[in-house]
Order: structure tokens, then sequence, then C-alpha cells
């Protein structure tokens, strides 16, 4: 069994990958962590009518992902999942996460969820419930608090 960890710096992604590693580890699952950073492309508004258009990405905002690639397995040994492979990229994480379980074949899908409020997941929509709508593959989505009594 192979089980895709979506983990970034929130206590909400470490709670999931424990829960993973919880769940998983005693069928001798193989764990997948992944961490995807968003990077902003600025806009610049382009000839006559009010255009905006996006401007490259410059080559050097891609260059801390290298670093991270240590970081993020750093993290995952400190949320105790064991002999994780990584992948560190940048991008939409939503495609990013789907397009990775694709590739590694990936049995499950684990993610944290924010307690975000109707405003909040106006501007910023969760992760979590669009994996879930663009992936075929099962979903485990972990809540940010843990059951009292635990």
């Amino acid at each position: 069994m192979r089980v895709l960890i979506a983990l970034d710096e929130s206590s909400v992604s470490v709670r999931a990958a424990r829960e993973a590693v919880r769940l998983f580890s005693p069928a001798g699952a193989e764990f997948l962590v992944i961490n995807v950073a968003r990077i902003a492309i600025p806009l610049a508004t382009g000839a006559g009518f009010g255009m905006v258009v996006p401007m490259q990405a410059d080559p050097r905002w891609l260059e801390p992902l290298e670093e991270n690639e240590a970081d993020l397995a750093a993290r995952a040994e400190q949320a105790g999942v064991p002999d994780a492979e990584t992948i560190t990229t940048s991008g939409d994480p939503v495609h990013l996460i789907c397009e990775a379980a694709e590739e590694h074949a990936a049995d499950v899908i684990v993610v944290g969820s924010h307690d975000k409020s109707a405003l909040n997941r106006l501007f910023d929509p969760s992760v979590s419930a669009q994996v879930i709508r663009e992936t075929h593959r099962p979903v485990l989505v972990v809540s940010g608090a843990p059951p009292s009594g635990r």
C-alpha cells in the first residue's frame, strides 16, 4: 500500500501525517510525502484595454525548493513518518497533489483540513475539498482538532 501525505508547515498537516502512520503502518504501508509551495506570479498590465497578463516566473524563485527537500524529510521524520520518499514542488497544490498520487500509484491521499469560515474559503478555497473533487483515489481528510480525550 502506498500512502501520499500532503505535509506543509501547519499543525493540521502534521496531525494528518501522524494519523496516516497510525492507521496505515500496521498494514506495511510505504509513505510518500509531498509539499507544494505556492509561487505567486506577479501580473503586469498589457497593451491597451486594461488587460492583465501573468509575467514569467523567475527561475531564482524556485531555488529554495532544493533546500526544502531536506527540510521536508526532517518534518516528515518529526511527524513520525518512517522512511518517507519526499517530493517538493511549486504551483497549484490541488493539481500537483493529485498528479503525484497518479504518478506514484498512491492507494490513498492524506490531507489535513483547516477550519475556515465561509468568507475565508471564498478567498482561500479548501485544498482538501478540491483534492476530493479532482481525484478518483480515496482521500483521508484529517480535521484540525483532535477529539477530546486523546
